[in-house]
C-alpha cells in the first residue's frame, strides 16, 4: 500500500469521524443506538457489535492482527488498509483478517452483526483493560500506546 493512499484514507475516515462527533454533540442522544456484547472462551475474547440499518460508525484503530466476521447483515466499508480508493461491500457473511492499525468507516444497509475475535491468553474479562490492549481512538494515540 502506498503512503499517499494510506494518508488519503486516514484523512477521509478522520473527517467522517469528526462530522459524526459534531452531530452527536449537537443532538446529545440519551443513549447510543449501538449495542456491544462481550464473549469469552479459554484464551479467546469475542466482541460482538450490532449496527443499525441506516447508521454510520467509525471504528477505533485496531492495534493487533485479529479476525473479523460479518455474521449477518449488509454494509459498505472504507478502511485505512485498502490498496486503492474503494468502497468494499459485505453482505450476509464474510471472514476477514484485520491488520494492525486498521480503522474503518461503515455504513449499514441492513441491521448488521460484526464479530472481532482476539487472543486473550490471560483470560482477562475486564472490558476497559481489553480495550486498552486492543484499540486506540485515533492514530495519534498509537505512539503513546507503544511508549507505555
Amino acid at each position: 500500500m502506498t503512503t499517499a493512499i494510506l494518508d488519503l484514507q486516514k484523512a477521509k475516515i478522520e473527517k467522517l469521524q469528526s462530522a459524526i462527533m459534531n452531530v452527536v454533540r449537537e443532538t446529545s442522544p440519551q443513549s447510543s443506538p449501538y449495542i456491544n456484547t462481550h464473549h469469552f472462551a479459554e484464551g479467546v475474547y469475542v466482541r460482538a457489535y450490532y449496527g443499525l440499518k441506516g447508521s454510520v460508525v467509525v471504528s477505533q484503530v485496531h492495534l493487533h492482527e485479529h479476525i473479523t466476521v460479518l455474521a449477518g447483515g449488509h454494509c459498505r466499508v472504507i478502511s485505512t488498509m485498502q490498496e486503492k480508493e474503494q468502497v468494499d461491500v459485505y453482505k450476509d457473511f464474510a471472514i476477514m483478517k484485520t491488520e494492525p492499525h486498521t480503522k474503518r468507516a461503515l455504513y449499514f444497509l441492513e441491521d448488521t452483526t460484526i464479530l472481532t475475535i482476539h487472543p486473550n491468553p490471560d483470560n482477562i474479562q475486564d472490558i476497559s483493560e481489553l480495550e486498552q490492549m486492543f484499540v486506540v481512538d485515533n492514530f495519534e494515540d498509537i505512539e503513546s500506546c507503544h511508549s507505555q
